[in-house]
């Protein structure tokens, strides 16, 4: 297999981790229909499941209750975090070992750019062979590989023959493979985006890639410019690690669910979480901010976002999560399914330089000022937990909040 054409992305996919971990830690479990989450009393939902549940038609994201119908045989585990997020870390030094441009998209998988890497590999598939046995070998995980241009056709491509395939999909193979496809074959595209294409009679890949972006945009607002794009697999988004990540003017952080999710609980663990990335990255880089912002995108593609000016800049991410955490309207996770949640704060002042001097030293007497004792030692605190994750890595220390 030949690579002819630039860059060359990566998207790497691990086959039902949070079941592939759970086989690998208890080999009892192979060759068995193994279902993780929502074990308790039938009302959660399934987090991932093995390869010989799905056959049964269990699925994520399902009701547990359905898929103890669909496999009564089926084994239940309720989902171990520590062990998924260790799992996790290893990945992430493998990954970084081959090339240094890494994005990680969730516990389970990331875009790599391994653009220049023939001065040490004759054939960009040599390497991703390579580092796919290194998972094997050191952790006894499979994964799945989509070779192509973009990151999109990458993720699509990770998805065409699982579990532990390497598919390279260019822009021709994409045509070939998808054009006759229904809508719904392109990742991002759910059922009502469907129902709605199929009223326009857009009901195939390629009745959308020939339908004017005008149109769509006509229908969909800005998500119609995505739907143009996605159907021609012309994404020109780059592979970007964490810190390099644009934050002039705002620093933000997002994220797509794996499966829609309708749980409260889990939308106020996930603010949690990205709110903590966004107070993270602003202290590394000696910014502070005032207005916060939440961006919240329903099953249905409709995006929504609204924002809120405090009255003093901030870092923290307590202040962070709660001022985000009120902004997200309460019909959604309650009525509407979210697919996407984000967290932006803005209107920032840089006040630190790179070794962690403050830039105006005047501003010291004020802050002392404004500040009282308890708020003096959160900040102490969260300088703490700063060093160690700083020294062991930033999954070392989380927020037992965002731990669902």
């Amino acid at each position: 297999m030949m690579i002819d054409f630039s860059p060359v992305i990566l998207h790497v996919d691990m086959d039902a981790f949070f079941a592939a971990v759970e086989t690998r830690n208890n080999p009892h479990l192979k060759g068995k229909p193994v279902v993780v989450g929502g074990a308790l009393g039938g009302r959660g939902v399934v987090s991932t499941c093995s390869y010989e549940a799905r056959k049964y038609g269990v699925h994520s994201g399902m009701p547990t209750g359905r898929a103890k119908q669909l496999c009564p045989q089926a084994i239940f585990i309720s989902a171990g975090l520590k062990g998924y997020v260790y799992a996790s870390a290893c990945l992430q030094s493998i990954f970084e070992r081959y090339t240094p441009m890494v994005q990680p998209i969730s516990v389970d998988e990331a875009f790599l750019d391994i653009s220049g890497t023939e001065r040490k590999y004759n054939n960009p598939i040599d390497l991703v062979q390579e580092m796919k046995n290194e998972v094997w070998e050191k952790l006894h995980l499979t994964c799945s590989v989509g070779v192509s241009p973009t990151r999109y056709l990458a993720k699509l491509g990770s998805g065409l023959n699982k579990p532990n395939g390497l598919t390279i999909l260019d822009h021709e193979k994409f045509r070939e493979q998808f054009f006759p496809r229904p809508v719904d074959a392109l990742w991002g595209i759910g059922e009502s985006t469907k129902k709605s294409l199929a009223k326009k009679g857009i009901l195939t890949v390629a009745d959308l890639a020939k339908t004017d972006s005008k149109i769509l945009k006509r229908i969909f607002g800005k998500n119609g410019d995505t739907l143009s794009v996605m159907s021609r697999g012309t994404d020109t988004g780059k592979v970007m690690r964490f810190d390099d990540l644009p934050h002039d003017k705002s620093m933000s952080h997002e994220t797509t669910m794996r499966v829609d999710i309708q749980d409260p609980s889990l939308i106020r663990a996930t603010i949690l979480w990205l709110s903590d990335k966004v107070a993270r990255r602003m202290r590394k880089k000696g910014y502070v901010g005032k207005t916060i912002s939440v961006k919240i995108r329903s099953s249905d593609f409709k995006t929504i976002t609204r924002a809120n000016t405090i009255q003093r800049n901030t870092d923290r991410c307590d202040i962070i999560y709660d001022n985000a955490l009120k902004l997200v309207p309460k019909e959604y996770g309650m009525k509407i399914k979210v697919r996407l949640l984000g967290v932006r704060v803005s209107h920032l002042k840089k006040i630190r330089n790179s070794r962690g001097e403050r830039l105006h030293p005047e501003d010291n007497l004020q802050l002392e000022l404004l500040e009282d004792v308890s708020e003096i030692q959160i900040n102490k605190l969260t300088g703490a937990v700063d060093a160690i994750r700083d020294k062991y890595g930033e999954n070392v220390i989380k927020y037992a909040g965002s731990m669902r």
